[in-house]
C-alpha cells in the first residue's frame, strides 16, 4: 500500500500537471483513499496559483521541545494541584476544621510552589519570547500534543468537580465549605484551560 508520502508526492505532480484539485479528489477517493487522507494529502499544498505548488508549513518535532515543554507542564500540573491543597486547607482552617492535618498541607503546599512557580513562570516567559521573534515554532507538534493534554486535564477537573457538586447537592452535604472548596478546583481549572485554549490554533495554516 502507498504510504502518505508518496500519496503527498502524488497530489503534487498532478497539482503541477494541471489538474483541478475535484478531479484530483475524486481519482484519490476511488482508488480507496480515505477523505480525511485525501483532504490532508491535499492541504499539504496552499492553493496559490504558482507552479510548483507551494507546502504549506507542516508541525515540527524536537527532543529540545519535549524536554521543555514536557517539564513546563508538569510543573504547572504539580503546581496547581498543590495550589489547590494550600487553598482548600485555609478553608478548612477558617471553618475550624483541621481533621485533615490542614496546618502540614499548607506547609507542604508552599514548599513545592516556592520551587514550581518560579521555574514555570520562568520557562513560560522564556517560551513566549522566542514563540513572539519565531511564529513557526507554534508549530511544535510536541507542543500541541501537551497543550491538549493539559487542556484535557483542566476538562476532566472541571467534570469531576461538576459531578461531585451535583452528588453532594443530592446527598444534603452541599455545604458552605464544600462550596468554597469546588470554587477553589473550577478557578485553577478553568484558569488553566482558558490559558492553553487560546493557543490551540497558532501557528496552524491560514
Amino acid at each position: 500500500m502507498a504510504s502518505r508520502d508518496e500519496l503527498r508526492i502524488f497530489v503534487r505532480d498532478a497539482l503541477v500537471a494541471g489538474k483541478a484539485r475535484g478531479e484530483i479528489s475524486t481519482v484519490l477517493t476511488g482508488a480507496g483513499w480515505s477523505a480525511s487522507e485525501v483532504h490532508d494529502a491535499l492541504n499539504a499544498w496552499d492553493e496559490t496559483p504558482f507552479s510548483p505548488p507551494i507546502p504549506r508549513p507542516v508541525a515540527t518535532v524536537s527532543a529540545r521541545d519535549f524536554f521543555v515543554y514536557a517539564l513546563t507542564f508538569g510543573l504547572l500540573l504539580i503546581g496547581a494541584f498543590n495550589l489547590v491543597l494550600v487553598l482548600q486547607a485555609l478553608v478548612d482552617l477558617a471553618f475550624a476544621d483541621e481533621s485533615y492535618g490542614a496546618t502540614d498541607l499548607i506547609r507542604w503546599g508552599v514548599s513545592v510552589l516556592i520551587v514550581t512557580a518560579p521555574l514555570y513562570l520562568w520557562l513560560t516567559l522564556r517560551e513566549r519570547r522566542k514563540l513572539a521573534e519565531d511564529p513557526a515554532l507554534y508549530r511544535s507538534a510536541i507542543r500541541k500534543w501537551l497543550t491538549y493534554l493539559a487542556l484535557l486535564f483542566a476538562a476532566m477537573t472541571l467534570l469531576v468537580v461538576l459531578i461531585a457538586t451535583i452528588y453532594a447537592l443530592l446527598t444534603g452535604d452541599l455545604t458552605g465549605q464544600f462550596i468554597a472548596k469546588a470554587l477553589i478546583v473550577v478557578v485553577v481549572a478553568g484558569g488553566i484551560f482558558l490559558f492553553y485554549f487560546n493557543d490551540i490554533g497558532r501557528g496552524d495554516p491560514q
